[in-house]
């Protein structure tokens, strides 16, 4: 199911981060691996002077210091696709960009990116390594459908103007516009590099088709994964309408007892299902608010995914009906895996 992952880098320590995840899903699913830069010609320092503003000091990223490469004047927040060959793209259709500049930023981005495959593939995965020159977050759309693959992984925190590539915005627009699968992670809660396995999987449910679709593969996750399946279905405070002794009409809050056993009858054939396929499940039925409960949850256990439905939603729409997977990507502490709804 998750034969081909794609990670896309930009050269900065925060981005790698994500490999220990990707690691311990390979080894599950036995997947193999595409490494993606994507070099921006928009973020290219063509003046030489200083670092620029999308540049970090010379000493802060590995990207800096690829082996075998001349440091150039040119700096990127972002790379490109490098080539099964080991030759760099060719720049020749961005000469209003400074061709120059962006073919040194590209064979700088191939040695980054050999070296990240060469590492991986010691550790026994298969390895495409690949490096193009665009826009990043229609790069990377457009690799992991040209590559099939079934998942892309991605920091997605942004820590600083050099790592906005990969971190922040473009991780936002991928996870908007995607058709597969985007495993998120804030960088600052990795701190193993080694492969890394969920104990815990979490799938929040609202009663919805596109929440309940991330059943299977959160299911499929969990037991190749030898995870713990755990449902949650949290309850907002709801009121019902009923007639007084005098004929007024007023509001009451439903109980939290009651709330709390209507989510459990909605969740026990999610966990009974699990069960009959020999997953272990539980479920949890908080009441509150539905991010900070989910975030909350996730706490209790260091290693935990949390598998989540978004509608894909961009703009005003996506604030009203996407806002708690969105806000859980980036509260969250733990990997986040963002679903797609079917034939999106």
């Amino acid at each position: 199911m998750l034969n081909k992952v794609l990670i896309p880098l930009d050269g900065s320590a925060n981005a790698e981060k994500i490999i220990g995840w990707s690691e311990g899903i390979a080894e599950s699913f036995d997947s193999d691996f595409v490494l993606l830069m994507v070099v921006d010609p928009q973020k290219i320092d063509r003046s030489g002077e200083g670092a620029g503003r999308d540049r970090p000091s010379r000493d802060s990223h590995p990207f800096d210091k690829a082996p075998g490469v001349e440091k150039s004047t040119a700096e990127v927040a972002f790379g490109a696709v490098i080539t099964t060959t080991g030759d760099p793209p060719l720049a020749g259709e961005y000469i209003g960009y400074g061709t120059q500049l962006i073919e040194q930023v590209a064979q700088r981005a191939n040695a980054y990116i050999g070296d990240v495959a060469k590492r991986l593939t010691i550790r026994g995965f298969k390895v495409r390594a690949m490096v193009t020159i665009g826009n990043p977050e229609e790069e990377i759309l457009k690799v992991a459908e040209a590559e099939d693959v079934d998942l892309i992984t991605m920091a997605t925190h942004r820590e600083s103007m050099f790592a906005r590539g990969v971190l922040g915005s473009v991780t936002d627009r991928v996870v908007t516009h995607s058709s597969i699968p985007v495993l998120t992670m804030r960088p600052e809660g990795i701190s193993e590099t080694t492969p890394m396995k969920p104990e815990i999987v979490l799938v929040p449910l609202d009663g919805s088709e596109i929440s309940e679709a991330v059943v299977p593969l959160a299911s499929t996750i969990a037991a190749k994964m030898g995870s713990e399946l755990l449902f949650v279905r949290v309850s907002n405070m709801t009121y019902h309408t009923a007639m007084g002794d005098a004929g007024i009409y007023y509001t009451s809050p439903v109980s939290y007892s009651r709330m709390s056993d209507l989510a459990a009858e909605y969740l026990v054939p999610f966990v009974d299902q699990a069960k009959t396929a020999g997953i272990s499940a539980s479920m949890r039925t908080p009441t509150g608010g539905p991010v900070n409960s989910i975030n909350a949850i996730a706490d209790e256990n260091a290693n935990t995914m949390i598998v989540i439905g978004t509608r894909g939603q961009s703009g005003f729409k996506r604030l009203v009906v996407g806002s708690v997977t969105d806000k859980v990507v980036r509260t969250s502490g733990h990997p986040v895996l963002v679903v797609p709804p079917v034939g999106k």
